[in-house]
């Protein structure tokens, strides 16, 4: 038996008024994900324990199985491990757009890959800090490595968490670290716009010591293998030793090279008996508000992905679990803690005929608690 592990960021959404009162999935075309619902068993996960802010690192952790509240350190060191970086510190550094003191595009406009580079090239060249230094990553996704201990913690905040609203309340706070960071911050106002028009500030955020965590294959007893197009998740791959792929042209937002992670993932499951394939764009289209693209992302997913893959494998030889890591609703254009929908095909079959927040309630799965979810696939 082959195990399949598919999630679609942020997929999950509140009922809306102007689709009548229904979420995106139940508005959606998507013959493939109603398909596994229909010929397997639902229920809702809780993705994100209490007292964790519902961010993509610790619901995928959690799908995992990973207690979060031993082995997480932060954002940023994930995705330090995705790039073989390491330092004392680290946090993820978005590229952004700030107007009047207003936080106007947490993305910088979906930044190109060589624009980004090159702000991060000028910000490394101007910075006064010998023990720090910037990374660039895909698009607006950079780091922010600091090789000095500092023995406090630090607040901050999520930049797609305050679009719209005014930075200074966000600022990082707590300690002489976050006086570092603020200063780099004003900084950056004066190297960026010298290289780029998008970006005109620098966002950390989310950072911590670099973590241990346990090996995937001494969890389960399986070989492993992780396919993303964010550098978070391929990090969680690598510190849990699983083999990642990376896939060229996947964008990480809904004009992705949805046939390149399709075939990626067709190919992994031939030598692995784990498979995770993890697609960013929802998430991205419904941090932006956009209704409309949320809708076309689901179905793009249905048909690119889902469908791709069902169509090319043997059932009876494949577990599937399918369920977003976290809601991502358009209106609010932020995650939340909300449980999500999940579809476990190949164990059993219940009633529910459609996937989406509120015919999986019916499901035989019922309520599970996230870090269980890999102990029902495999």
């Amino acid at each position: 038996m082959k195990f399949l592990l598919l999630v679609p960021d942020g997929m999950a959404d509140y009922r809306i008024e102007e689709l009548g009162n229904r979420t995106p999935l139940q508005v959606a075309d998507k013959p493939n994900m109603d398909f596994l619902a229909k010929e397997g068993c639902c229920g809702i996960a809780k993705t994100v324990p209490n007292n964790f802010e519902p961010g993509s690192d610790i619901a995928n952790l959690t799908i995992l199985g990973i207690d979060v509240r031993k082995y997480y350190t932060g954002r940023g060191p994930i995705e330090a491990l995705a790039k073989g970086i390491g330092g004392k510190i680290v946090f993820r550094c978005n590229l952004v757009r700030i107007e009047n003191g207003i936080m106007k595009d947490y993305s910088a406009g979906r930044i190109s890959d060589e624009e980004a580079k090159e702000a991060f090239k000028a910000l490394n060249g101007e910075n006064p800090y010998d023990f720090v230094k910037f990374y660039s990553g895909k698009s607006y996704r950079g780091l922010l490595v600091i090789d000095r201990d500092y023995d406090c913690k630090v607040k901050t905040t999520p930049p797609h968490d305050i679009t719209e609203k005014r930075i200074e309340d966000f600022l990082p706070k707590g300690c002489d670290l976050a006086k570092l960071l603020i200063d780099l911050m004003e900084r950056s106002k004066e190297i960026l716009p010298k290289v780029t028009k998008k970006a005109n500030m620098i966002w950390p955020w989310s950072g911590g010591k670099m973590p241990d965590f346990p090996k995937f294959k001494e969890l389960y007893g399986v070989k492993g293998a992780l396919i993303s197009e964010v550098d978070l998740i391929l990090g969680i791959g690598r510190g849990l030793g699983m083999d990642v792929i990376e896939v060229e042209g996947a964008t990480g937002y809904i004009d992705t090279n949805y046939k390149g992670l399709a075939k990626a993932t067709l190919k992994a499951l031939r030598d692995h008996d784990f498979v995770m394939l993890h697609v960013e764009g929802i998430d991205e289209v419904s941090h932006e508000g956009d209704l409309e693209k949320k809708i076309e992302g689901i179905e793009l997913y249905d048909e690119k992905i889902v469908g791709y893959i069902i169509d090319r494998i043997d059932l009876d030889e494949v577990r599937i679990m399918l369920l977003p890591d976290h809601p991502t609703p358009v209106k609010l254009r932020t995650h939340t803690s909300d449980p999500v929908p999940v579809i476990l095909y190949g164990w059993k079959r219940d009633d529910v005929k459609r996937f989406d927040e509120f015919s999986c309630r019916k499901g035989k799965l019922g309520f599970v608690e996230g870090i269980k979810l890999m102990r029902l696939l495999i």
